[in-house]
This record gives structure tokens, sequence and C-alpha cells, in this order.
């Protein structure tokens, strides 16, 4: 997953997974390179960064530019060893079901600049599947609690992603980005906008452009 990420996002030069169920303690599961496993393993060390911060608040973190004085300021001791790294730009996505947080995913560029909102929609989508990874990953090691959880998250997004593409007769991947996006911009998790497609609390036809 993280392989396909950086193959279809050109501006991002690598990409980290880390598994974590509470903080500070985490599991570096997968690095595409040498500097994203640099980062992960700096965060795990000094427990600041941003892949913290998003595990901490639920919520991406996105650093366009670590040179800036505010960067640095919230990350004294990481941003130095990022930069050392190679790394000019970090962007953290957690990974989560609802309430449940499952870990982070973290892209960096070797580069300053933000993601384009097109290609922060991706990445959401790749995060997603990502979580969708590791839930079915916890479902094969009988890891009590995560068939219920997947099975239900599952099941809702699924639905909605079939309900999206009806409304907006797009194909099954656009309608689950625009439901991802869609999400990202509520600032709500997918499962939660899910829920509300389903109930038709929330039709995707009737959203302004």
């Amino acid at each position: 997953m993280c392989d396909a990420c950086v193959r279809h996002l050109p501006s991002v030069s690598g990409v980290g997974v880390a598994v974590m169920t509470r903080l500070p303690a985490h599991d570096i599961r997968y690095a595409s390179d040498a500097v994203s496993e640099r980062i992960e393993q700096m965060q795990v060390v000094l427990g600041e960064g941003p892949c913290v911060d998003a595990f901490s608040a639920g919520r991406p973190v996105l650093a366009p530019d670590l040179g800036q004085y505010a960067w640095i300021r919230r990350w004294p001791a990481f941003v130095p060893e990022a930069l050392a790294a190679g790394a000019r730009a970090l962007f953290a996505l957690p990974l989560r079901v609802g309430a449940a947080r499952v870990g982070v995913m973290d892209l960096y560029r070797d580069a300053p600049g933000a993601l384009g909102r097109d290609d922060l929609a991706d990445a959401l989508v790749f995060a997603d599947a990502t979580t969708q990874a590791l839930l079915l990953e916890a479902y094969a090691r009988d890891v009590p609690g995560a068939p219920d959880l997947y099975q239900r998250y599952r099941a809702v997004v699924h639905q909605a992603t079939g309900i999206v593409k009806a409304q907006l007769d797009v194909s099954i991947g656009e309608a689950l980005v625009r439901l991802r996006a869609h999400a990202y911009a509520e600032e709500r998790s997918i499962e939660d906008v899910a829920r509300d497609v389903v109930a038709r609390r929330l039709r995707f036809d009737e959203l302004p452009d």
C-alpha cells in the first residue's frame, strides 16, 4: 500500500506506517525508504512529531515546510533530525475506524510544498485502505474485538460508497475518494459520514460543487 501510494503521488518521496494503540509506544510496520524509516524512528525515540500529534488529535497534521519557525517551535527535537534525514515536508494521516485509532501513515517530501487538493484526497484513500488492511491482519490473528470492528466498518463504508456512486454516476473508486474527502473537509470520520449517507441524511448530489 505504501509503495502504491508513492507511485501514485509523484510529489510524495516516501511513506511510513506506524501501528499505535497508545502514546508514546508504537510499532513501525513499514517504511518505503531509509528516510521514512528514520522519520518514524525519531518520532518513537523523541516522542514528538506529526505522527504523534496526528494520533493524539485524531486528525491530519500537514507540515508543508519543516523549515518554518512554527514547526521548529512545535517539534524542537524532531525537526532538525527530519531535515538532516532529507525530509522537507511531512503529512501525517491518522488511521482510524470511528473512535478507534489504529495508527498513522506519514508521507514526506524531499522539497517544501503542500499536497494539492486531489493528491491529499487520494492520500486519504490510501490511508483508509491501509486501515482496512491492518484490520484484516488483526482479524486473521484473532485480536479481541477486531472482527466486529472490521465488519461494522466495512459494511457501512462499502454501502455508502455504492450509494454515492449511484448519486453521482461515477466509479466506485471515485465515490470512495469523494466520501473520504468530504469526511476530511468536515473533520469527521469516514464511518460517521457513511452512516449519514446510508440513513439518507446526506446526499452527495445535493452538495455544492
